[in-house]
């Protein structure tokens, strides 16, 4: 056994592993599917019915009421879960004393109609709100994990609201930081972390997806220090997720306090994830588009690499640690990929920030990924894996080819965003007491991703 377990923290990566177990779900339902179901599905046999039951090998993180109308024990504990709004237990039981903390959210026509096994309706961006909206595996309490103190924003998923009062949002890097460490570290690998675990033969990789713009950020970096004492030698593979900023859009770092302050928990999460990293994708994610579309999209690159870990195929080298040695083989500690397209599509957010005053265009590795394809010779610079079946729930403009490439590289981009972002910390962290520490850091990452001499005369000087 070879398995992989997801963790999301955010409710924006929620929607894109949603659509990822949707992709896992429906491959069950191929009789020529050449994946290994068991690599991100645990199953159990029922022995009396002769059935066997699938349930993702996955940990999400979202805060309270980011799953929408889905109920941790909606379909586990029935007898105890209070979830039809037309039954009404209090009045038939005086003993029963119902306490509403947050208005009911209804259930969704989607979830209905697979609930009572009628004909799926078409989704749309106004009925995908929440991911739980078209979820087709069944999350429960072995995957679902929520912030104690922290509410659903309707208006900004990505930034909780702190009990709901509108006063102080999920915004900021320590605060994420500081929320896993004091109120769900011990919690998360005493229980839901070593539950997985235990159904795990032999893990072959972790993903941890998160945003890397608000308090996301710093919860998904302490999440990841942990468990990289807990797991020394585990490859995780992590994804941040990466809204537009100041410098992709060329603005003034002060033009507002909101977009200083992103760029600030941009720098610390991006490097903390790549730190303690195996491999890391910094996705950009599209404010054009909903959660529902632009996790569709998502999975051309995603699925497409996760296809690598669960192809069962004639290909030998289909495994995420060869993907990861093949990418990395000259120096482990490059390990970022800044080079990410399928179909045409660049999902790349270090493409999307301007080149620095002098940079350069070396490419230290590349891989393609062949969906579908039969292999006709040996090319160690191409994977072979299977064809992409994705799930209805995909949007329909992304599943019309199911055979496609998917081509990744480490290159020298990555210097262009580290040295933009030594010059903003030393010109602007002014009173941060990790100012010297961050400097230290991006100058090496800068250096780690150069090649030949470059001639920055200004750059780093202090303002």
């Amino acid at each position: 056994m070879r398995e992989v377990i997801s963790i999301s923290a955010s409710h924006r990566t929620n929607h894109v592993l949603t659509q990822f177990y949707n992709c896992q779900e429906q491959s069950l339902h191929s009789a020529d599917a050449e994946n290994d179901p068991t690599v991100f599905l645990n199953p159990t046999v029922d022995r009396i019915s002769k059935t066997v039951s699938y349930a993702p090998r996955a940990i999400l993180w979202d805060a309270n009421g980011g799953a929408g109308s889905l109920g941790v024990h909606q379909y586990s504990e029935t007898k105890d879960y209070y979830y039809d709004a037309h039954h009404k237990p209090e009045e038939t039981d005086p003993n029963i004393k119902l306490i509403h903390t947050q208005p009911r959210i209804p259930q969704s026509e989607y979830q209905t109609a697979l609930d009572l096994g009628l004909p799926l309706p078409e989704l749309d961006d106004k009925n995908t709100v929440f991911w739980s909206d078209y979820a087709k595996l069944v999350f429960g309490p072995a995957n679902l994990n929520f912030l104690n103190d922290w509410y659903h924003n309707v208006q900004d998923p990505s930034c909780p609201d702190f009990h709901n009062l509108h006063q102080t949002l999920f915004d900021n890097f320590d605060v994420g930081l500081h929320e896993f460490k004091t109120n769900h570290a011990t919690q998360f690998f005493d229980q839901q972390l070593h539950s997985q675990l235990e159904s795990c033969d032999g893990l072959q990789a972790i993903n941890l997806l998160s945003e890397v713009d608000n308090g996301w950020g710093g919860f998904s970096s302490s999440l990841l220090v942990e468990m990289r004492d807990e797991l020394p030698k585990t490859d995780v593979i992590s994804w941040g997720f990466n809204n537009d900023d100041v410098l992709t859009l060329n603005q003034p770092i002060h033009s507002t306090r909101t977009k200083f302050q992103m760029i600030c928990n941009k720098i610390r999460s991006s490097l903390a994830l790549v730190r303690d990293s195996t491999l890391h994708f910094p996705i950009y994610s599209s404010p054009h588009e909903s959660l529902w579309r632009s996790a569709g999209s998502t999975m051309l690159l995603f699925d497409a690499v996760n296809s690598v870990g669960s192809y069962q195929g004639e290909a030998k080298n289909t495994s995420l640690g060869y993907l990861i040695g093949a990418l990395t083989h000259d120096e482990p500690h490059r390990n970022i990929l800044s080079g990410l397209t399928a179909e045409e599509h660049d999902f790349s957010f270090y493409s999307r920030v301007p080149k620095y005053r002098t940079s350069g265009s070396q490419i230290y590795s590349k891989l393609s990924i062949a969906r579908g394809s039969t292999p006709t010779s040996e090319n160690k610079a191409t994977i072979n894996t299977s064809e992409w079946l994705p799930s209805d729930t995909i949007p329909a403009e992304y599943r019309t080819n199911s055979c496609y490439s998917v081509d990744l590289s480490v290159t020298e981009k990555p210097r262009d965003i580290f040295k933009n972002w030594f010059d903003l910390v030393s010109r602007h962290f002014k009173y941060d007491s990790d100012r010297e520490e961050l400097k230290e850091e991006l100058g090496s990452l800068a250096a780690l991703y150069e090649e030949g001499w470059y001639d920055d005369d200004d750059s780093g000087d202090d303002l």
